[in-house]
């Protein structure tokens, strides 16, 4: 892939951004409680419930194609990165690790101390992704993934996921 182009999603982004979203939800079917699929199968509830609480980001071809997206929620001194995906076009291309990136020099810009996230130990695609870039595993458990830093996450959590933690440095 040449270049791809990282901006702050608009609204009629919204709708290329589910369809990235849930291009891979058969992925997830097998381990994911049924309960939580709906934050892998999503629609226009999920856009109306999600746009104004957390800034998109999209991952664009030079064409102008919308082929990823990356969410972040600022909290005090952590980055939250809630939704990092792909059109399963276009996995394994590097595009997840250059969205991690600049989520990571916004977080900075911020003045964040970390970036966090939370992911299915069965999503192996995902976990080696986030460990190769530096990611650490830093809550196994339910409990420790609900009790960081006060239950910042409980919004969040979808049964079974582990969180993950990146030191961000100056």
């Amino acid at each position: 892939m040449k270049k791809v182009i990282i901006d702050k999603a608009t609204k009629n982004d919204m709708e290329d951004v589910a369809k990235i979203v849930s291009s891979s939800a058969s992925w997830y079917e097998d381990f994911v409680e049924e309960k939580d699929m709906d934050q892998h199968i999503v629609g226009k509830e999920w856009i109306e419930e999600n746009f104004d609480k957390r800034d998109f980001y999209v991952s664009k071809t030079e064409e102008g194609k919308n082929i990823g997206t990356i969410t972040m929620q600022k909290f005090k001194d952590v980055t939250y990165l809630g939704y990092i995906y792909l059109d399963v076009n276009y996995v394994g291309k590097g595009i997840g690790q250059k969205m991690i990136q600049f989520a990571e020099e916004k977080s900075k810009e911020m003045g964040q101390k970390e970036m966090i996230l939370i992911a299915h130990p069965e999503a192996t695609w995902a976990t080696r992704a986030y460990e190769k870039y530096g990611f650490k595993m830093i809550g196994e458990k339910k409990d420790e993934v609900l009790s960081y830093k006060g239950g910042l996450l409980e919004p969040y959590y979808e049964e079974g996921f582990q969180l993950y933690q990146y030191k961000l440095v100056a």
